[in-house]
């Protein structure tokens, strides 16, 4: 019975509001906020009784590891930290480095493959197409007059496009206009209705939304494909052996030029 007394909807009774006479001294405390303060409260003092007990029932003869960076100074207990003048060995300044480029080339591979992907979903028109559209012609004559915008019936300005390409028809018929700069057609041209022009408004939104993230992969991957570039050319420079002049400083973010002196083999 406890269950199906439980699976009934229950009234949320609203407490009291404060009296318009004592709106001067602040908010109310309810009963849930005392309650809120009093648990805090206690929870503060069984701390504190907890950690008397443990100072007071402490083996001072007894050994932990955090003596050996700490001590105490007239009763107040200070831990020795480290000043940061310690210096790394070679090998371990190596190590470091080579986690960093490896780091580095994980994420540019992660961004690479994310720009893929938006690539192939978009149908991102770049100077080498994704998709190709092969025409065939009877004679090497009908090739040479061949007119792009006249075989798929479209306006000149739209025949780079893979996408949203209509036909002079459809255009006539909807009484639409091309616009020659922009990136899409007039609304009313494509679709009508009101809950489909949003689903259509909704649409272009995401679309602007993924070109966005698509341009900032891009410049996140050029990026980081030079700072990978600078710490394999760091590590080259710490690994190698011989004497080394530098030809070119590091400038708009590609690293600097070695140039080694030869030797001869032994």
């Amino acid at each position: 019975m406890a269950s199906l007394r439980n699976a009934i909807p229950r009234i949320t009774h609203k407490e009291r509001a404060a009296p318009a006479s004592r709106k001067h001294l602040g908010l109310l405390e309810k009963k849930k906020d005392y309650i809120e303060r009093a648990r805090d409260y206690q929870r503060k003092v069984k701390t504190i009784v907890d950690l008397k007990k443990k100072t007071a029932e402490r083996n001072p003869d007894e050994f932990y590891y955090g003596m050996i960076n700490s001590k105490t100074n007239r009763g107040v207990h200070e831990e020795q930290r480290k000043t940061g003048n310690e210096t790394l060995s070679h090998s371990e300044i190596c190590l470091l480095k080579d986690q960093d480029f490896t780091y580095l080339r994980m994420k540019q591979k992660q961004d690479e493959k994310k720009v893929e992907r938006l690539q192939r979903d978009l149908h991102l028109l770049v100077d080498k197409p994704i998709n190709k559209h092969t025409v065939f012609l009877e004679s090497e004559a009908a090739a040479a007059s061949f007119d792009p915008a006249v075989h798929f019936g479209t306006d000149p300005k739209l025949v780079g496009r893979a996408y949203n390409r209509p036909r002079k028809g459809t255009i006539a018929e909807d009484g639409s206009k091309e616009a020659v700069d922009g990136e899409m057609l007039t609304v009313s041209s494509v679709i009508s209705g009101p809950g489909t022009m949003r689903a259509l408004k909704k649409t272009m939104k995401q679309r602007d939304k993924a070109y966005s993230e698509l341009a900032e992969r891009l410049g996140r991957a050029e990026k980081l494909k030079r700072l990978a570039a600078r710490k394999e050319v760091e590590k080259q420079v710490m690994n190698s052996k011989g004497r080394k002049r530098r030809v070119k400083d590091a400038e708009d973010g590609k690293p600097a030029l070695y140039k080694w002196k030869r030797q001869r083999a032994k």
